[in-house]
């Protein structure tokens, strides 16, 4: 079969602004509850959650913020948080949310170039927020809950503000083109960058997922303010009317207790945690039954992972949707037909997403590859961001319109879409390139193996060494030289683990769950 761009089906999005959508849906839904906190107990209602955002909304207005201007979050997830997300939006401002433990250097990097001088943050950041506002040459409010020594109290702005009502009106947002926020990267390779993102970004993610929310769906919700989709989640439930219960900073022992309490239906994630939550001995005590659908991005799952946990948490219920992108790209790619368990489309991303298409290009030639030919992954939709926050323009876009993500991958006759690495991992041994994903894909196949990473270990004249770190199944005695005849006669000799097998408890994860490859190579020595 000939070389091809797919495409999604073709969608209009909508003119109207994500955030009016929002205001009509919470007047709907009204008394209903839509933030519940698990380890608090806080709640909001609909109403509540816009009134107090369009207090929020009233103060940052009054401090000067609005359109061109971004408001930075240094904060855990929570009621309160994101009550003041929405509240940035509505005032027409962007919001910057950061993870409150990363460096100071690293939080100025972000808030130097946007000129930031208003900082939501909780009580326990406080003191670092104010060691950061230290370095400026400016003057920054600083927002915080039932805090008076040098900030705004939270509680205050509610009782000052003014609704939501009428907010429309000042023409503040308006357009499918409004900027929502600036989001950092997973800072796989150094410091997270920051990306623009419009409201296209959250439309096209909306227009793809839509029916699988309703007001009666509960979505767990254990995303940091961090991430762009506790951003997404916010919007879509809102939309949809949809609850969502707030699972941030529990313990896997409190995290199996919420899921049973609330009977939570819908839980967008990583794989890492529902890998964790299949070591424990326990976990058959606890009610999973209430899900519907779990939604797993940052990183593919391989068929056997997929099939534990299919096994030990749904009941054998094939609930689990694979969803490709990044902040950059939106959604790109996802399982709109769950595959069946014993499916060749089992390991795969899924299929184009509807208002996005997708060229796989040879990554010396740039010509575009034929089904199964690995290539890197170039994306064109409505999705995509619109700049970082630190360059002039969107760069990496060929003449095509194309945005190139440096992922690499390949899709079938079929057009499922099968996940590789990134171009940056990719190994040389003695002038012999390949992915270490090739590596880890038959290593995982293993039935004693749960999670595996091959990394280069760096021997002169030679390239790299292939290294694997293995995490064993909860029981597995698999041993070393167990491994090395298991993978004989699958690789070529290039491919052969040289550098060594390591037996390790966990795999370093960055906050997203992706590995920390760097890590391992450090440990190589």
């Amino acid at each position: 079969m000939a070389a091809r761009i797919l495409k999604g089906e073709r969608i209009s999005l909508p003119e109207t602004s994500i955030l009016q959508e929002i205001i009509d849906s919470c007047k709907r839904h009204g008394d209903r509850v839509y933030l519940e906190d698990a380890r608090t107990k806080r709640q909001s209602t609909f109403r509540q959650v816009l009134d107090n955002a369009g207090a929020i909304s009233s103060t940052l207005r009054n401090l000067g913020q609005g359109p061109g201007k971004v408001v930075m979050i240094l904060s855990n997830t929570s009621v309160e948080a994101l009550t003041t997300n929405f509240g940035i939006w509505l005032s027409g401002a962007a919001s910057l949310c950061l993870n409150p433990n990363i460096p100071t250097e690293d939080i100025l990097y972000f808030i130097k170039p946007c000129s930031i001088d208003v900082i939501y943050c909780e009580e326990e950041h406080f003191d670092k927020v104010k060691e950061v506002v230290s370095h400026l040459d400016w003057s920054v409010t600083i927002i915080c809950p039932n805090r008076q020594d040098g900030s705004i109290d939270y509680y205050r702005c509610l009782e000052e503000g003014n609704s939501a009502e009428g907010i429309l009106m000042e023409g503040r947002w308006t357009g499918k083109d409004h900027t929502l926020g600036v989001f950092s990267t997973s800072g796989t390779t150094g410091v997270p960058n920051g990306v623009i993102l419009g409201e296209g970004t959250f439309k096209l993610f909306n227009a793809n997922m839509k029916g699988h929310w309703t007001d009666s769906s509960i979505l767990l919700l254990q995303s940091p303010m961090y991430w762009v989709s506790n951003a997404t989640l916010l919007i879509i439930t809102a939309q949809g009317g949809s609850k969502i219960v707030i699972a941030s900073r529990l313990s896997i022992k409190e995290l199996m207790e919420t899921i049973t309490e609330y009977k939570t239906t819908h839980w967008l994630t990583g794989p890492a945690i529902l890998i964790d939550l299949c070591k424990e001995d326990n976990l058959a005590a606890y009610d999973f039954s209430s899900f519907k659908n779990f939604y797993l991005g940052g990183y593919a799952l391989s068929p056997q992972q997929r099939k534990m946990i299919t096994e030990k948490m749904t009941g054998n219920r094939h609930i689990i949707r694979h969803v490709y992108g990044s902040t950059e790209t939106g959604i790109v790619t996802y399982d709109r037909t769950i595959p069946d368990i014993n499916s060749d489309k089992l390991g795969s991303i899924g299929k184009v997403a509807n208002g996005v298409e997708i060229k796989v290009v040879d990554t010396e030639t740039g010509k575009m590859q034929p089904p199964y030919a690995v290539g890197e992954i170039c994306v064109k939709s409505p999705g995509l961001m619109k700049r970082y926050f630190n360059k002039e323009r969107i760069e990496n876009v060929d003449d095509d319109g194309f945005w190139h993500t440096g992922d690499l991958g390949y899709y079938d006759d079929d057009e499922y879409f099968f996940y590789n690495s990134r171009i940056s991992d990719v190994m040389k041994y003695k002038g012999y390139q390949f992915a270490p994903a090739e590596l880890e894909k038959i290593l995982q196949k293993h039935p004693g193996v749960l999670e595996s990473c091959v990394v280069g270990k760096t021997c002169i004249g030679e390239g790299e060494l292939p290294a694997a770190f293995i995490v064993k199944k909860p029981g597995s005695n698999v041993t070393e030289q167990e491994l090395h005849s298991y993978l004989s006669g699958k690789i070529i000799d290039e491919k052969k683990l040289r550098g060594g097998i390591f037996f390790v408890e966990n795999l370093p994860k960055n906050p997203t769950g992706k590995v920390q490859r760097n890590k391992l190579k450090e440990m190589l020595g």
